[in-house]
Parts: structure tokens; sequence; C-alpha cells
């Protein structure tokens, strides 16, 4: 492998990933893709992908001299799926690779059985997508791969974005978070079919739901409105905006033998919650889970706009105690910056809140200490004060 020598500031020097002004030397030309040993000044710190073209040139896979091989994958997806089991002894679908979390930069796998959903954030990974099919079928029976490449951060690799079947037949799979069922769309579905990172959130919104009349905003195929429903809510209210989530979210309902606990409703969110608004409709519990309204720090300042609105019209549509559950998967919005938001909109309608809880990403979802980039959802619990 060839050597990349690198320059840190004493903060970093722990973190996955390389920049490109923090490249010193090169030696020779490794090629887009290839794994390369870094060094910081004179000191060997681990084997990395290498990007010439991306502002994140090297990211770390190893602390240790590593070939980016069959085996290697091999490795690093059983000590992933070994966490798992620790951290989730009692669940068998899960995100089972995240990236850097799990020494795969670049790469996510979320697990539905037997099938699988597979996204490359880099172009090493991209190219190595069969060694990667190969890795999981040595360790698992696998039935189907997905590729769920349609996404923007590929864009900053230079990366095509695409949606295919690369093994085996795609279809709907039925999977289980937390003893509750769901069908998955592999083909069709959002991201990567189904949101494992909402799990703890989902929890904690069934244990909050007993008796109380429900509001799921942005329901996607019905996590939250299901979870309200078992736990015997007075009413559930589901909304989006997308049709084909809706058929999915009711179908959903159906397995859990909620159906008829749930009114699902398909419109937009703002609307629906003004509308709400003038027919003085009130909700014990609001369940905010939009999807991120932006997706860079030049967006930032139209996004903030966005979810201080989406959580004043909620704000409005509380009983007295009542309960807002809001959350973002924004990657550039912040805990401060969601605080700030809440806080804006609080004032907005005059209302004083206390913090309940706060919930972040499953342990599915690792963040690690020297990656602060690897925590992107937040969720905060407010009661009406």
């Amino acid at each position: 492998m060839n050597k990349v020598w690198v320059v840190r500031k004493k903060q970093r020097r722990q973190h996955s990933w390389v920049f490109s002004n923090e490249i010193k030397q090169v030696e020779y030309n490794p090629e887009l893709g290839d794994a390369v040993l870094v060094y910081d000044r004179d000191k060997f710190i681990g084997s990395g992908i290498y990007n010439p073209r991306s502002l994140i040139a090297v990211r770390l896979y190893s602390a240790q001299e590593k070939e980016l091989d069959k085996s290697f994958f091999v490795e690093q997806i059983k000590k992933a799926i070994d966490y798992r089991k620790t951290v989730l002894p009692e669940e068998i679908d899960y995100r089972m690779v995240y990236g850097e979390s799990d020494g795969l930069p670049g790469v996510a796998i979320d697990r539905f059985h037997s099938s699988f959903a597979l996204q490359t954030f880099s172009s090493a990974m991209d190219k190595r997508q069969d060694i990667i099919i190969s890795a999981l079928q040595e360790i698992l029976a696998v039935d189907c791969v997905v590729e769920k490449n349609d996404f923007r951060l590929r864009d900053a690799e230079g990366l095509a974005r695409r949606e295919s079947l690369l093994f085996g037949t795609g279809r709907q799979v039925l999977i289980s978070e937390n003893k509750v069922k769901y069908l998955v769309d592999l083909m069709q579905g959002q991201k990567t079919g189904f949101y494992y990172d909402q799990r703890v959130t989902r929890a904690r919104v069934r244990a909050l739901s007993k008796d109380k009349d429900v509001l799921d905003v942005f329901c996607y195929t019905g996590g939250f409105a299901i979870n309200a429903a078992l736990a015997q809510a007075r009413s559930v209210i589901a909304i989006d905006a997308s049709e084909p989530a809706i058929m999915l979210a009711r179908q959903n309902a159906e397995l859990n033998s909620v159906a008829h606990k749930i009114q699902f409703e398909i419109g937009d969110a703002f609307k629906v919650l003004r509308d709400y608004h003038r027919q003085q409709r009130k909700f014990d519990l609001i369940n905010l889970d939009p999807p991120p309204f932006f997706k860079s720090q030049k967006e930032k300042k139209q996004g903030l706009r966005g979810y201080k609105d989406i959580n004043l019209q909620a704000m409005r549509l509380l009983k007295d105690g009542g309960i807002l559950v809001s959350s973002t998967c924004s990657h550039y919005l912040f805990w401060q910056d969601l605080f700030d938001v809440l806080s804006q909109a609080a004032q907005s309608v005059d209302k004083t809140f206390k913090i309940i809880d706060r919930t972040t990403q499953g342990p599915d979802h690792p963040v690690l200490l020297s990656m602060p980039e690897s925590e992107y959802l937040r969720c905060y619990f407010l009661e009406v004060h």
C-alpha cells in the first residue's frame, strides 16, 4: 500500500476522517479508492481509503496495517453482528453496519431477516460492493441484497445515484422491532426502507401514550402511531404526504391488530396542523418526525425556519400538560440548534415547556466519541408546564 503523510491538530488525531488540507505528502500516485497507510508526521496511525477528489481525502478503517480485502470485511461484519447481539439481544432486524462506527467507513447495511439494504458513501466501498456481498454470504444466509444509493452524500464523492437489486429477489419483507411487526418495501421504501434509528424513541412514545389522544406527524409507515395504539392510546391520528407510505402504514396497523384504532390521513403536515388549529383540535401527545429540512450548511437558515414553524404549529395543538416529541435527523442541526428552535417556537405560542426526556439514535447506530458527526438524530420530549 502507498503511504500518505498528514499533519493534524491534537483534538482531531483520533478522528476517522482526514481532510484534504491536512495532507502534506502522498507517496507515488494512489488511485481513487485505493487503500493507503497513513502517518501523522512520522507516527503510523492506520490504514485508510483514499479519494483525492473529495474534501474527505482519507477515511481510516483500521489502526493497524490491513488490506481492504474480503477477509477484512468478514471480520468487521462479524464484529458488528456480535456487538448488536449484545446491545439488542432480542432483535434480529437492525442497522447491521454503521459506517465508521463499525470500522467500515462509507458503508451502511440494514438487516431485514435474511434480506439486506446496502448503501455505499465512498468511492472505495462503491468499487467493492461485490466483495461486501460475498462477505455477507459467507457469514449469513442471504436471500436478497438491494442497493439504496439514491442520496445526496454520494454527490460529494463524485458517485452516481442509483437503486437496484444486486442479489436475489426484491420484495416486501416482514420484520419486527420491540415486538411490533412491520412490512418493509425493499425497493420502493424511503432510504433503506425502515428507520431503525428511531427504535429508542418509538419505545419511549409507547410508554407515554396510554389513555392519550395522539397525533403522529410525518408518520411514514406508521411506527409511532402503531406503538401508541398498542399502548392503549384513547385515539391516534397519523399524517403523511405520501400515499404509498400511508397504504403501507395501514397494512402495518392491520398486522398488529390496531387498524381500527388509528385514523390515517394523507396531507401536507404544515397545512393539516393549521387546519386543526382553526378547528380547535387538541391532543395529549404529538410526535414530529420530519425529513431533514436542510442537508447542507448553506441551507441551514431556511431550514431552521421550517423546523420552527412545524414545532410552533404542533405546540398550538397541545392540551394543558400535553407532550411534544420533536425529532430532527439533519446532520447539520445540533442539540443546541434544536433547543433554540423549540425555545423560539414556545415563545411564539406563549407557552412554557419543560424537557422531560431526550433520545438519540438507537444502539445499532453507535456514536463514536472521537467523531461527533456519527450522531445525527436528536429528539426532545417537552411537556407543557
